[in-house]
């Protein structure tokens, strides 16, 4: 927690706040599922991870739109499985 709290800037964090109390029913999810944190760099990125056939829902484009939109690093880690 102290690592996230010391590379994750306050402004950020509080853009991820203030959308999930937009409407904390809805927004509640779609968040995206992983949070990297490099200490090397201090820098992070939220992730949303998708399995074979698995698409992006709704409610998580949403996310990623309004995150991307304040300036967030957000990306979709698509997963493949190796024969």
């Amino acid at each position: 927690m102290e690592l996230a709290l010391g590379i994750i800037p306050a402004a950020h964090l509080e853009a991820v706040f203030r959308h999930l109390l937009l409407d904390l029913r809805h927004h509640r999810k779609g968040m995206p599922d992983l949070i990297e944190l490099n200490a090397k760099t201090g820098s992070y990125r939220l992730i949303e991870v998708k399995g074979p056939g698995d698409r992006l829902q709704d409610h998580q484009t949403l996310w990623i739109r309004a995150m991307q939109a304040r300036g967030l690093p957000v990306s979709v880690c698509r997963v493949h499985w190796q024969a």
